[in-house]
């Protein structure tokens, strides 16, 4: 199968000189390398270029209007070759051969996608319901064996890209960032697909995100209302919303505020379309499988 990996970027120019180059070298499995950038403002675009002189397997997508994490990554997919696609946060650093120890788990043709483990953030993702929400935490710590996965991030992880797209990618309710990847997981179990966490498949995850550039009170808001989100686009037991809308009445009381986040929610469902789904799964038996 022919791979691609995407590296997104917004304004990243001084994690791009640390990592760009090495993600190439570390990369060997893959036939092309897509810089997919977001209307950076800064001399990003102007680095990948100067890189692709000496790497000409990169290819560079620039745009000119800012679209958010899930469309930048969507549209990088779609203009990806590969039959597997490598999706990689700029501030990512992998080790070698951390492709090649995934590929493996693509024999089955379910499965949708492939989790890389983060140095020293090793354990795989679990989904549960508590407080009236879908919740998500990681699962039982053994960085030694390969795990279910609730979800597997957008930033590192490889994807089938047949089974992605089928699926639209990433949401763009969720614009411009946060639980993407966690709502394509639940989609993805509940329309019968599987996800998986790879120990072998290592990388370093240097945090160094353009989401300092926010302010601390613009992502808490953000966080909230796709949280919330989250459970409305995916949830469809009807016990499981009763309990959300009690502990809805419960947030409004505690902090009249949540009436702001529930409004912001209910605008981004009234502009957006139905969540892409194929119900294979009930909610309960997606969530019986993280119990362990």
């Amino acid at each position: 199968m022919k791979i691609s990996v995407i590296v997104t970027n917004w304004n990243g120019l001084p994690i791009l000189q640390k990592n760009l180059e090495e993600i190439i070298k570390k990369s060997p499995e893959a036939e092309e390398i897509i810089f997919a950038d977001d209307a950076s403002q800064d001399e990003s675009v102007l680095f990948a270029q100067k890189i692709q002189k000496k790497y000409p397997q990169l290819k560079i997508i620039a745009h000119k209007n800012n679209l958010g994490f899930g469309e930048n990554s969507n549209d990088a997919v779609s203009q990806s070759s590969g039959d597997l696609v490598v999706l990689l946060n700029n501030d990512i650093y992998p080790h070698s051969k951390y492709i090649t120890h995934s590929l493996k788990h693509f024999d089955d043709p379910n499965v949708l996608g492939v989790g890389f483990a983060e140095l020293g953030h090793e354990n795989w993702a679990k989904f549960f319901w508590k407080n009236g929400y879908l919740q998500h935490e990681p699962g039982n710590y053994d960085i030694n064996q390969t795990h279910i996965s609730g979800w597997v991030s957008g930033g590192s992880s490889i994807v089938r890209k047949s089974l992605f797209q089928k699926l639209g990618g990433f949401d763009a309710i969720y614009k411009p960032f946060y639980c993407e990847d966690l709502d394509l997981g639940y989609r993805a179990w509940k329309s019968g697909y599987t996800l998986l966490w790879e120990p072998k498949s290592v990388v370093e995850h240097h945090h160094e995100t353009t989401m300092s550039k926010f302010s601390l009170n613009f992502l808490n808001y953000v966080k909230e209302r796709n949280r919330l989100l989250n459970t409305w686009r995916n949830i469809t037991d009807p016990h499981l919303l009763n309990q959300n809308k009690m502990a809805l009445i419960g947030r409004v009381l505690s902090g009249p505020n949540y009436i702001k986040i529930i409004r912001a929610a209910k605008k981004q469902i009234k502009h957006s379309s139905a969540p892409i789904v194929f119900p294979q799964l009930t909610d309960s038996q997606i969530l019986s499988k993280f119990q362990k």
